[in-house]
């Protein structure tokens, strides 16, 4: 098989679970939770990315907005948490870090039971005594709790708990202060603000703070304009940067060993002769920023970035000769080789449309883009159908595609705080036909199984994005079926409105979506061999095929209207109309007249 190797030109970054953090008890996935505002919410991706990066549990009680006394005040109302919640709950993470002095003693008692007034206290030095103390003495309280695994024990739950510096060093209040409450506690500190790769101390006269260019906003401390809210999501590096001084801390705290890795996946599992191919490398602990060996840059520090190789004539092996951390670790990874096959055949949908939760009757056959959301009572999915003549038992790979033209991203509360996450979008498949009557009102009344997921970030704009369907396509067509459908649909994560181009687009009808089909693989590839002058033509009602190889050619429903291997075959046979002729990795779209 001939084959073009990809030498590493990028990188993609997404948060994929891959080691255990585990009660060594009961060899369960540790929980963490946390508690904080608007640097803390879903919507950061910090904690997640970092809990997932420990294979860990992740609980997130932040609410933008709020402030330490809010969450004291639902302890004192027991809404915080019930017992059977706490129970599961192994590190307890305090990410308030409004610039407030947390360590005056003043107003401080000496026990939680003696803050009488904690449902009205605004004083932040009271909440944190107040949450810490409450924790303290709720998780001992399981003792005695005969559905607790703590009943019985002499002290109950073991406390752990963690603070957060903010996520830079302007707050010259409440970072110093938060220093002072972790060695009195002797509880462990995240240190963003000495780890995050800059300083406030590192400004010439005249110039930006840098914290301005990994935020949306800003805010005046002391007459300094600063960064406010770092850019959220999780292909956002500030927030990938956070969640490894989190996992940092929290692995020398919890005794864990985090491994550093990464696996390779193609943005489309084939391409088209002629196309781009993509590969995404998904990182997996490690610090920022990155090197590959034998490859010289400034450090890798956006996601996602891609492995490309253009102007595809052949299979493309991807090779990553090794990846290197900012600490010298070495990245260890089983999957440093993956490949995207050219297509031999090329089928159009023979039919697609979405549905649209906000139009709950009204069908989109006809629409010119194929629209996908969740959640805000916006949601929408996508629903593709092709079929399956003409496709060999012995295919060695099948995938289908959509091309991402466009997206309108969320937004936090309506509020404009950009959200560029990464969308994880979900294939499912069944033999159903669909028709222009399929609407949100209807569009679950048939069963799906799962087939796989991929995912899809803002920087991939203007690209494929694809699935490798090829054991559900075979099994599917083992059984007898004559077509295959898929929805397409992603859960209430980012709120970003994405839309991919549909068969029904006028602007760019060459990006419809479209089932790839390489055959089987045994030596040269059929298609690298191809001569240019090869290609297809059509000509009155002629098409011709100079190498008589077989072509197919499909109606505008999709379904399959002639094949043949004659070097001219005659289209007057056909009924006037759209075709598309697909012969290995080529297609031309054909407008057969009336006589």
């Amino acid at each position: 098989m001939k084959k073009t190797s990809a030498l590493i030109t990028g990188m993609a970054l997404c948060a994929i679970p891959f080691c255990q953090a585990q009660d060594a008890a009961e060899h369960k996935p540790l929980t963490f939770l946390l508690t904080g505002a608007s640097f803390a919410v879903p919507e950061n991706g910090w904690f997640e990315i970092g809990c997932d990066d420990m294979g860990a549990n992740a609980i997130n009680k932040a609410v933008s907005g709020e402030a330490i006394y809010h969450t004291a005040r639902r302890m004192d109302a027991g809404t915080f948490y019930d017992a059977a919640q706490l129970d599961t709950i192994d590190v307890f993470v305090i990410g308030h870090v409004h610039n407030q002095n947390v360590a005056n003693e003043q107003w401080l008692k000496e026990s939680w039971e003696d803050y009488t007034s904690i449902a009205s206290t605004t004083d932040y030095s009271v909440a944190y005594d107040y949450v810490i103390k409450r924790y303290i003495a709720d998780c001992k309280a399981l003792k005695d709790n005969p559905e607790s695994k703590y009943y019985g024990t002499a002290d109950g739950k073991p406390v752990k708990i963690m603070f957060c510096t903010h996520w830079h060093d302007s707050r010259t209040t409440y970072n110093p202060a938060i220093r002072k409450l972790a060695q009195k506690w002797g509880f462990p500190l995240i240190k963003f603000d000495d780890n995050i790769g800059f300083s406030r101390l590192d400004v010439a006269a005249g110039e930006d703070q840098p914290s301005r260019a990994y935020a949306h906003d800003t805010e005046t401390i002391n007459g300094v304009k600063y960064g406010w809210h770092p850019l959220r999501g999780d292909n956002s590096f500030i927030q990938r940067r956070m969640a490894q001084i989190f996992v940092e801390e929290a692995a020398s705290y919890l005794g864990l060993s985090v491994p550093f890795d990464y696996t390779l996946s193609p943005c489309s599992p084939l391409v088209m002769k002629g196309e781009t191919a993509r590969m995404l490398v998904n990182f997996r602990g490690g610090h920022y920023p990155f090197e590959v060996k034998d490859w010289a840059s400034d450090g890798i520090k956006a996601c996602p970035y891609f492995l490309e190789v253009s102007n595809v004539q052949a299979d493309t092996e991807f090779s990553v000769p090794g990846i290197i951390d900012a600490k010298g670790s070495e990245a260890a990874s089983g999957a440093s080789k993956a490949s995207v096959l050219l297509a031999d055949m090329a089928v159009p949908s023979s039919y697609d449309s979405f549905v649209h939760q906000a139009e709950q009757s009204k069908g989109h056959a006809d629409a010119q883009t194929l629209d996908l959301k969740n959640g805000d009572g916006w949601s929408r999915r996508i629903y593709l159908t092709f079929p399956l003549d003409g496709i060999p038992d012995d295919a060695e790979r099948i995938g289908i595609r959509l091309y991402y033209e466009s997206v309108v991203p969320g937004k936090l509360n309506n509020e404009n705080r950009p959200l560029n996450g990464i969308e994880e979008l979900r294939l499912e498949g069944n033999t159903s036909t669909y028709t222009a009557n399929l609407t949100w009102d209807n569009h679950h009344s048939h069963k799906f199984e799962y087939v796989g997921s991929t995912p899809l970030s803002q920087d991939m704009l203007n690209s494929y994005v694809g699935w490798d369907v090829t054991d559900f396509v075979k099994s599917k067509a083992a059984e007898g079926a004559k077509q295959v459908s898929f929805r397409v649909s992603t859960p209430y994560k980012w709120r970003a409105l994405s839309r991919f181009t549909a068969s029904e687009s006028t602007s760019a009808p060459e990006h419809a979506p479209m089932m790839l089909i390489a055959e089987k693989r045994g030596g040269t590839s059929s298609v690298g061999s191809l001569d240019a002058s090869a290609s297809l033509r059509a000509d009155g009602t002629t098409l011709y095929n100079p190498c008589g190889t077989k072509v197919v050619l499909y109606n505008a429903l999709g379904a399959v209207a002639m094949v043949s291997s004659a070097s001219e075959i005659d289209l007057s046979l056909l009924v006037p109309g759209v075709y598309v002729a697909a012969s290995g990795a080529e297609t031309l779209k054909i407008l057969v007249r009336g006589r």
